[in-house]
């Protein structure tokens, strides 16, 4: 008997547990270039510098969080992300409020969910976006 309770308390706390949520989100580079992308912060240790090499992809996110059921790529605490060629040359600015395709949209990243409550989410950058 004292084992049917042990089990059947086993099983309720595990029912009672909040789910873990994963993301993972990438930035591939389909352009025929080496590619530096900054995300800029006033926040010195918030910076990120990303170097994607033509036609790979570079991990920019991931995150966890425990009881959610959904997770996003989050660019709140990024001024800008700047995408730059080998020679340093910039070659696009993406901010908050940028016309046309920006990074800063989460829509407009490929978005999946590979496994119940991890979701991946890919940003592709390719030469038409740097004209």
């Amino acid at each position: 008997m004292k084992k049917a309770i042990f089990i059947v308390l086993v099983f309720l706390c595990m029912l009672s547990c909040d789910p873990v949520s994963d993301m993972e989100a990438n930035i591939e580079n389909l352009t025929s270039e080496a590619l530096t992308i900054e995300f800029v912060s006033s926040i010195e240790e918030l910076r990120k510098t990303l170097e994607v090499a033509p036609n790979e992809i570079e991990l920019f996110q991931e995150g966890f969080d425990i009881g959610s059921t959904f997770l996003e790529p989050s660019l709140v605490d990024y001024d800008s992300v700047v995408v730059k060629n080998r020679a340093e040359q910039i070659l696009k600015v993406y901010k908050p409020n940028s016309s046309g395709k920006n990074i800063y949209n989460i829509a407009e990243w490929n978005s999946s969910e590979p496994s119940k409550r991890f979701f991946k989410y890919e940003y592709e950058i390719r030469d038409e976006d740097l004209e």
